[in-house]
């Protein structure tokens, strides 16, 4: 033992005079810190006494700092100890002779794991249900299956030890599917470009401690969520945003959860990608050294997801203009918001002037490519799912706006203009006015008037459907064309109302009978919406707001910019009225009324909710692709094991009859994709 620390102290005296060029200041302070765990000797860097109580420790003294035993791999000869030739392999390293990862080191988290989708893991929640192994991981490998042009998702969750995690970055591989071989969304190519795409988020929590007060977002407190109150997950945040802001690398601290968010876009391109099996790893470094790596296995199924979607999400948004405007043009954040939403398979419709302005044939033609499909297509600029693909979904009027005039004579007009247009321009969209939002009893007389101006009017106009949004009220049965409620759809109606060119939509979120859209909600809660409209047969889903980042007209924040990054609360009608997350779907990545949380980014920042609803989005799909290899009742079989049911089949005071699960519908949907083998 004495010879071998004379060798150490030999070492340590060679290093201490060693040139300081040979320690460049980048890989010192950053590999270094990723070795030791910090600077040892606490004068603020990292620095060759910090080496030297490394090197005393290995030579048998009393370690200075108990993050010293934290390297994982000294014994670089593997001859059962650790020599000097050991510390001089590390010390090469660390002087960037040599490159990081030929020495292992230990990792700062306590464990890293993955899991689908369909949960939420809090940033508190340190033993997770899923986090020994889930649908999506086994306890070592991340497996996924998909088609073509679809996306999947998953999450790696970092969870920290007892002296948090500095400057972590994580990356996945660009798929390959063999050595050699066609790789899934390689360097260069372009978003969401026909060879796929991955991306990768850190998801930013939110604090919640009164959890939500809406009377409309669950029956009864036997349907609320089971947890409501911690630090929630769900706006994903781009690598690119501000460090200390969500951007990369980031900061972890002790004995906390951090997750990141990806998304694989598989390819579209079957000559270039064919079908099999497509390997990949994520990386987790730390400080630059790379600390964790999960392998992940794709597998690409030989089907295609369609570009078409038959499952309506309508999601209203405003106001986007006054966070951006300064550093992008109107075209440039329009197409963003389109663009965005359309590979989400969302129809963001309603917020546009033209949605709430008189007939105007000049704005009509400017927006008419959003309409037949042109400008979602590579010409455009456009890739992605949806490519080719036109919204299906436009409102006159929206909100109540006063576009059809005062008077019959007004509204003969002004709805003859609107019918004409679409009849010879887009005869495909579901176009309708927007009467009036959630009426009383004691509107019942004015509605009957103005929908008489439509429905006697001597001309085309009389073809414009008229819709509220109530549940059917037989009192205006002759009035109203189409109807949503808010506490679901009386499937008693659905088929009559159906049959006579009607339709009766929802709207918002209702537990049990529907899930909701709260910041509370389980992740699956925006995923089951489509299952539930696939089963009965019902069309269009509507959300009242994505982008409410700047109070409506009512309450006592009227008007007012909202902290959506640091207040849950988004909603509120009085004190013991609001929600948390209500609205917001989407998140800025400019942000000039809170600029602490200015991002600074030109683009915007999805969410856990919005990802989940493209999961059920293509989940529909998926549905009906199985349903014509294997029937319509082979079909139901499957969604009854995840929703039993739903809508007015349910009494609001009841618990929720559907599974809260993620890894439940990823069963389930594993089923669908076996049928298509068959």
């Amino acid at each position: 033992m004495r010879g071998r620390i004379g060798w150490l102290w030999l070492t340590g005296l060679w290093l201490a005079f060693l040139p300081i060029a040979a320690y460049p200041q980048t890989q010192v302070a950053g590999g270094a810190a990723a070795v030791l765990r910090g600077d040892l000797d606490e004068n603020q860097r990292v620095d060759i006494f910090d080496l030297l109580g490394l090197l005393r420790y290995v030579g048998g003294g009393s370690p200075a700092d108990a993050r010293i035993r934290r390297i994982a791999d000294l014994d670089r000869s593997g001859d059962g100890k650790v020599t000097v030739f050991d510390l001089l392999a590390m010390l090469r390293v660390l002087s960037g002779a040599v490159k990081p990862d030929t020495l292992l080191f230990s990792s700062p988290f306590r464990r890293v794991w993955a899991l689908g989708d369909g949960e939420k893991v809090f940033r508190e929640n340190l033993d997770h249900l899923s986090s020994h192994g889930n649908g999506v991981w086994d306890g070592d490998t991340i497996r996924l299956s998909g088609l073509y042009n679809e996306v999947l998702a998953f999450q790696v969750i970092c969870e920290s030890d007892s002296l948090g995690s500095s400057q972590v970055d994580i990356r996945m591989d660009p798929p390959a599917r063999m050595e050699g071989g066609p790789v899934i969304g390689g360097a260069g190519g372009p978003e969401y470009g026909p060879g796929g795409y991955v991306e990768v988020f850190s998801e930013h929590y939110l604090h919640v401690v009164n959890p939500t007060v809406l009377y409309w977002s669950y029956g009864s407190s036997a349907s609320a969520p089971a947890h409501m109150t911690g630090w929630i997950p769900d706006a994903l945040i781009t690598p690119d945003s501000k460090p200390g802001l969500g951007g990369f690398p980031l900061d972890i601290e002790p004995r906390q959860n951090q997750g990141f968010w990806f998304d694989l876009y598989l390819p579209r391109d079957s000559v270039t990608h064919p079908a099999g099996v497509y390997y990949s790893t994520v990386r987790v470094r730390t400080q630059g050294w790379e600390v964790e790596t999960l392998p992940v296995k794709i597998t690409l199924l030989p089907h295609f997801l369609p570009d078409s979607t038959h499952s309506n999400v309508w999601l209203y948004h405003d106001i986007v203009e006054r966070y951006y405007s300064d550093y992008m043009s109107s075209q440039e954040i329009e197409r963003m918001l389109k663009y965005t939403a359309h590979r989400h398979r969302i129809d963001l419709v309603g917020g546009f002037s033209v949605h709430y302005s008189a007939f105007d044939s000049t704005m009509m033609e400017a927006y008419a490519p959003y309409l037949d499909g042109s400008a979602f297509t590579v010409a455009a600029g456009y890739q992605g799912p949806g490519q080719g693909q036109g919204e299906k979904l436009f409102p006159i009027g929206m909100y109540g706006s006063s576009v059809m005039g005062d008077t019959w004579s007004e509204t003969y007009r002004n709805s003859d203009l609107w019918v004409n247009w679409f009849e010879a321009h887009a005869p495909q969209v579901r176009y309708f006015w927007y009467l009036i939002d959630e009426p009383g009893e004691d509107m019942f007389s004015w509605i009957e008037q103005r929908a008489g101006w439509i429905h006697y009017n001597p001309g085309p106009g009389k073809r414009l459907p008229i819709f509220i949004t109530r549940p059917y009220t037989a009192e205006l049965d002759k009035d109203i064309d189409l109807w949503a409620g808010g506490d679901g759809v009386p499937l008693d109606k659905l088929a009559a109302l159906q049959s006579q060119g009607k339709d009766h939509w929802f709207y918002n979120g209702s537990r049990p009978r529907y899930g909701s859209h709260i910041l509370e909600d389980e992740a699956v809660d925006l995923r089951v919406n489509a299952w539930i409209k696939y089963m009965y047969g019902i069309n269009t889903w509507f959300l009242w707001h994505g982008t409410h980042w700047i109070h409506n007209g009512s309450g006592p924040r009227a008007g007012q910019p909202q902290n959506v990054f640091v207040d849950p609360v988004t909603f509120i009608g009085n004190p013991t009225t609001f929600g948390n997350g209500d609205g917001v779907v989407f998140y800025p990545g400019r942000e000039p009324f809170f600029t602490d949380q200015d991002r600074g980014v030109d683009h915007l920042f999805g969410s856990i909710r919005l990802k989940n609803i493209r999961r059920g989005q293509q989940d529909f799909e998926l549905l009906r692709l199985a349903e014509q290899k294997a029937g319509r009742d082979a079909v139901l079989e499957i969604i009854h094991s995840v929703v039993p049911k739903a809508m007015s089949e349910v009494n609001m005071n009841a618990k929720v009859p559907w599974s809260q699960r993620g890894d439940d519908y990823d069963t389930a949907r594993a089923k669908l994709l076996e049928m298509l083998g068959r």
